[in-house]
Parts: C-alpha cells; structure tokens; sequence
C-alpha cells in the first residue's frame, strides 16, 4: 500500500507511525514522551525540538487515525501538485505557523493576566509547567501535539488549488465544494478558539495558523510561477 503513496508523503506518514510507537515504548526507558509535545516558552518542561516533534506525536489512536487519514487524502494530490520538496516545505512551514500563531493566543492570555509574556522566566512565578494561576484566573502552557496545524496547511493547499472539488468531510452526507469546506472548518476554530472553553482539548489557533501559513506559501508560490511563464 506505500508504494503507491508519493514519497513525501509516504515518508510523513512513516514518522508519524514511529513516533506512536516511541510514544508508547519510550516509558519504558525511563524517558517521559511528554518532552516531545509543545509548550508554551515560559513553561518550564518547554524544548526547542518540540518545535519538529509535536507534529509528529498524538493524543491516542483516534487522533492519530483521523490525521493520518486528512493528511493522505489532501496530501497526496498536493504533492503532485507542488513536488516532494515543495510538499514537505508546505508541512513543515505551516506547522510552524501553526505554533506560532498558538504562541501568540497564549501569549495574549498571559500578558492579559500577569502584564508580561514569560511570568516564569521573569521571577514573577515558579516552576510553571503546564499553566499558570493568578487568583482565579489561569492560562494554560500546553502540551500541544498532533499533525493538525500542518494538515490544515494542506487543506488550504488543496482549497486554493482545487476550489471546486467536491468532497464529503465525516458526518456530513452531502458533498461540499473545497472553498466552502475549508472556510467552514476555519469558522468553527475561530469561534472555539474565541469561546475557550476549559473542556475543550483542540488547538483552534493552532488550526487557523496552519491554514494561514499554507495558504500564503502557496499564494507565494503561485504568483512566482505566474510571473515566470508570463516572463
């Protein structure tokens, strides 16, 4: 079955297969796989590795099958599209995008609360490593792991290229159009992110950072290849 999937992808999908494995065996060796997953700078258990290793580490079985799912039904044809080079650049970048963009909505939290972006660091607080609490208020450092932010990076990818694709997305019978899909999904992260709700486990920022970096690398890209052929 690899065989057929284009390398780039082949590749991602084989990391991210081995690092649920080492989530699971790494205990055993004495090391905790929580240092491999996203936090906040101020946090204390903060790497800067996690930076690469969180998009490949997941939360359980479901969220690795329903990722591992997105990334080879829109990461394939995006492939073929871009190239293995441009492919992997466009994970890559809106993973990172992704992080930032959920660095920057925690940031704001924090400095809404404390008047300064790294509590910790600064010697307002302690030995942070998960949140931080000032009277009743608190925020939340993390972790933050799983491929999502670089999926949506490839979701926007395809609804940029293909807008008109109609595709059916989990529960929902009815095919919708990519450039409805897409803007749709985005909607809902914007309204979550906003509401941020305790019992809520997913990075909505994360999602739209994701998005957005994919959206203008290959907004980037494309214009350079516009210019070049009318060049």
């Amino acid at each position: 079955m690899l065989q057929h999937i284009p390398p780039g992808l082949r590749n991602l999908v084989i990391l991210i297969a081995l690092m649920g494995m080492a989530q699971i065996a790494l205990p055993n060796a004495g090391f905790d796989p929580v240092q491999l997953y996203l936090f906040y700078p101020d946090s204390d258990a903060f790497r800067p590795w996690q930076l690469l290793t969180h998009m490949f580490a997941h939360g359980g079985f479901t969220h690795f099958l329903f990722n591992v799912i997105a990334l080879v039904s829109f990461g394939g044809i995006i492939e073929y599209k871009l190239g293995t080079r441009r492919f992997l650049t466009l994970y890559f970048l809106s993973g990172l995008g992704a992080a930032l963009l959920h660095f920057i909505s925690i940031g704001y939290e924090v400095y809404q609360l404390t008047g300064t972006l790294f509590p910790n660091h600064s010697g307002l607080t302690d030995n942070f490593t998960f949140g931080i609490q000032v009277g009743g208020s608190s925020v939340g450092y993390g972790p933050m792991l799983g491929a999502s932010g670089a999926i949506y990076g490839i979701m926007a990818a395809f609804a940029f290229f293909y807008p008109n694709e109609e595709m059916v997305f989990l529960f929902i019978p009815y095919p919708i159009k990519a450039k409805y899909l897409v803007p749709i999904l985005l909607a809902i992260d914007l309204i979550f992110g906003f509401t941020n709700l305790e019992s809520d486990p997913f990075a909505h920022f994360a999602h739209l950072g994701g998005a957005l970096t994919g959206f203008l690398v290959v907004k980037i890209w494309f214009r350079k290849w516009i210019h070049s052929n009318w060049s």
